[in-house]
C-alpha cells in the first residue's frame, strides 16, 4: 500500500499543475457540453469533486523555500485550512444530491467560494516562487487565471442568492427550469470569464451596486494579472538565459586558462 502511494506520488507530482489545469477546464466545460438534462448536474458535481481533490493534492505537496521551521508551520496551517474547506465543500456536493434548499445552496456557494479562493492564492504563490519557465509553470499561470474566473463565478452566485435582482439578462440553459443557482451557475461562469477577459458582450448585466463593483474588480484583476504575469515570465526567462550565458562564459574562460597552461 505504501509502495503504491509512493509510486503514485512519484509519477503524479511532476505533472500535478497540468492535472489541475485539466480539472479546471473540465469543470467549466462539462455543463455546456452535457447541459442540465439527465446526468448533467451529477457529472458536474463529480467534475467539481475531482477538481477539489487535485487542488488539495497541489496544496499538500507545495514546495517549501526558505526558513524550514517557519515554512513547515505555514504548510501545516495551510493543510489544515485546505482540508477543512475541502471537507465542507465535498459534503455540500453530496448533500445537494439528496436535498435542495436555499440555505444549503447559499452555504455551499460560500464554502466553495472560500475553497477556490484559497486554491487560487496558493497557486499564485507557487507561480511567483518559480525560477524558470517550464510547461508546468505555464500550466500554473493559466490555472490561476481560470481559477480567478471560477472564484468570481461563485461570488456572483452568492450575490444572486442574496439579491436575485442583482443581474439582468439571466436565462436558464434548459427550457422549463426555474431560475435557481443549480441551473444558472454555468451562466455565471460564462459571465465571469467574459468579464475577466474584458470582452463584455452585454447580454448579462450587473444591476445592483455590489454586483457592478464585483464585475469591475474582476475586470481590473484580470488585466493586472496578465500584465504582471507576462512581466514575471519574461523576467524569469531573461534570468535563465543570463545564468546559462554566465555558465558558458565561465566554461570558455576555464578552457582558455587550461590552454594557456599547456602552452
Amino acid at each position: 500500500m505504501e509502495l503504491s502511494r509512493s509510486a503514485i506520488h512519484r509519477n503524479f507530482a511532476p505533472h500535478r499543475h497540468s492535472a489541475l489545469l485539466a480539472a479546471i477546464i473540465a469543470a467549466f466545460a462539462v455543463r455546456p457540453l452535457i447541459g442540465d438534462a439527465g446526468a448533467g448536474s451529477a457529472i458536474f458535481g463529480i467534475a467539481m469533486v475531482v477538481l477539489l481533490l487535485v487542488a488539495l493534492y497541489n496544496i499538500n505537496v507545495d514546495e517549501l523555500v526558505g526558513e524550514r521551521g517557519r515554512l513547515l508551520a505555514q504548510s501545516k496551517r495551510r493543510r489544515i485550512l485546505g482540508w477543512a474547506l475541502a471537507t465542507a465543500a465535498a459534503a455540500e456536493r453530496v448533500a445537494i444530491i439528496f436535498r435542495h434548499s436555499p440555505m444549503l445552496n447559499l452555504a455551499g456557494s460560500i464554502v466553495w467560494l472560500l475553497f477556490v479562493l484559497f486554491v487560487t492564492v496558493s497557486e499564485l504563490r507557487s507561480v511567483l516562487k518559480q525560477r524558470e519557465v517550464t510547461g508546468e509553470t505555464i500550466c500554473m499561470a493559466v490555472s490561476v487565471y481560470l481559477l480567478l474566473g471560477l472564484t468570481w463565478a461563485f461570488l456572483y452566485g452568492v450575490l444572486f442568492q442574496l439579491h436575485p435582482e442583482s443581474f439582468g439578462g439571466l436565462t436558464t440553459a434548459e427550457p422549463g427550469h426555474p431560475t435557481e443557482l443549480l441551473h444558472i451557475f454555468p451562466l455565471f461562469g460564462y459571465f465571469s470569464l467574459t468579464t475577466l477577459s474584458t470582452i463584455g458582450f452585454g447580454d448579462i448585466t450587473p444591476l445592483t451596486l455590489q454586483a457592478r463593483y464585483a464585475a469591475v474588480a474582476e475586470g481590473i484583476t484580470g488585466q493586472f494579472y496578465l500584465a504582471i504575469l507576462v512581466a514575471r515570465l519574461v523576467g524569469m526567462q531573461m534570468m535563465s538565459r543570463s545564468g546559462e550565458q554566465r555558465t558558458e562564459n565561465q566554461g570558455h574562460t576555464y578552457d582558455a586558462t587550461e590552454s594557456g597552461k599547456e602552452r
